[in-house]
């Protein structure tokens, strides 16, 4: 399921998650939760020895998480099962450290006080002590570095947070290894509504409108939908945060720090090119209809593809209308000022279709050329980059 290891460009469906997703929801949803059920959905095919050890971290979940639900509306205890289980067969032999911290990744962050309430958190408290009595110390020392590095604080950027993560990966693959799982798992979880509308073939669609001069258009039965609006504001927001952090990875050469990093990183990317294909083909299918006009932002993004505008963070000043896009949605701005402007492009469809395609560009990009990033992400955050720059980005 998910990925083979020996294949580092395998593909990963959106069915094959959601069967995941569906079996580990079902066990969740029984009157006495069986968590050896659940700890072999999570393990699949994978042999570990330390199973009472995941045994009792599938119980500190329980008591942290509860009943509470993602934004989206599935349990929230889905989140990290579903993340645990991704390394579980991306993996060849994940380590009960590699699993302990896919489960509690989120730990530090979600499971506090404030959050869940000062009874369960003692309960969790007293859980979680419980079950660091069952590791020697020094795997106990070792989760913990590795918990406090996954939080992000307050007074964090996200590129500061993912920057203390970059500066241990090398001593510390399995944070990229799980910061990575997490990110996939993110960028699936909208497929809650699942789109009928994903088994039209994209590129053969793209094809069909491009030359076939008497093409009907997109033709799928009714039963197909672009995700709500709030739904869709966090499969976007995700889309650009991924691009964000894949570039961060790539110019610091650790998408390639070993094996599981590799395909990890190319699970990643194709994940995003499906999303976005679907939302583009949603468009095309309910909203922009006529096929001539389809023809036209397809050659209009093309254009701007081949001179480079997809290669860095561009100014609006550049003058094409996907110019300032990262800027302006994404980079430098509060969570709600990025909730709000993400908001406005959801409800400007032709906008939102250039949008999408250009993402379909840069994550087919991060695939196909080994050095690719988007210049003007770094460290220091996010800037729009000159002309000179994107020309001399621009393929030749």
């Amino acid at each position: 399921m998910m990925l083979n290891s020996k294949s580092p460009r395998g593909l990963v469906t959106t069915e094959e998650f959601l069967v995941l997703s569906a079996e580990i929801n079902y066990q969740l949803s029984a009157r006495e939760i069986n968590r050896q059920a659940l700890l072999a959905l999570v393990l699949g095919m994978t042999e570990i020895e330390e199973k009472d050890v995941l045994l009792d971290t599938i119980a500190c979940l329980q008591i942290g998480y509860g009943k509470q639900t993602r934004k989206i509306g599935p349990l929230a205890i889905l989140h990290p099962l579903r993340t645990a289980a991704i390394l579980a067969r991306v993996m060849s032999k994940p380590t009960m450290l590699d699993l302990l911290g896919a489960l509690l990744h989120d730990k530090e962050e979600d499971l506090v006080s404030q959050r869940i309430g000062e009874t369960d958190y003692q309960r969790l408290e007293e859980e979680f002590a419980a079950m660091l009595r069952h590791i020697d110390h020094a795997h106990q020392w070792y989760l913990g570095e590795r918990l406090d590095l996954l939080r992000r604080r307050e007074d964090q950027s996200y590129t500061q947070y993912i920057g203390r993560i970059l500066d241990n990966a090398h001593q510390m693959p399995d944070l990229l290894h799980i910061k990575l799982a997490d990110r996939f798992d993110n960028t699936f979880d909208i497929h809650l509504q699942r789109p009928g509308v994903i088994r039209y073939n994209f590129f053969r669609t793209v094809f069909d409108i491009l030359f076939v001069p008497d093409f009907p258009g997109v033709q799928v039965s009714e039963y197909h939908f672009l995700p709500g609006e709030d739904e869709s504001i966090i499969l976007i927001s995700q889309i650009f945060k991924n691009a964000n952090f894949m570039s961060l990875l790539r110019q610091e050469g650790l998408d390639r720090l070993d094996e599981t990093t590799a395909n990890l990183f190319d699970a990643l990317a194709i994940a995003n090119i499906r999303e976005a294909q679907w939302i583009a083909l949603e468009l095309f299918a309910s909203y922009i209809v006529n096929v001539k006009r389809q023809r036209e932002l397809l050659i209009e993004v093309m254009d701007y593809c081949q001179s480079g505008g997809t290669f860095a963070v561009t100014s609006r000043e550049r003058g094409h209308p996907l110019d300032g896009t990262f800027m302006e949605r994404y980079g430098g701005l509060s969570d709600e000022a990025r909730r709000n402007k993400i908001r406005e492009l959801y409800r400007d469809k032709e906008q939102l279709a250039r949008v999408t395609l250009a993402f379909i560009a840069i994550f087919s990009s991060f695939l196909n050329d080994p050095n690719f990033y988007l210049q003007g992400i770094s460290r220091g955050g996010i800037r729009a980059v000159d002309d000179r720059w994107a020309e001399i980005c621009a393929p030749r």
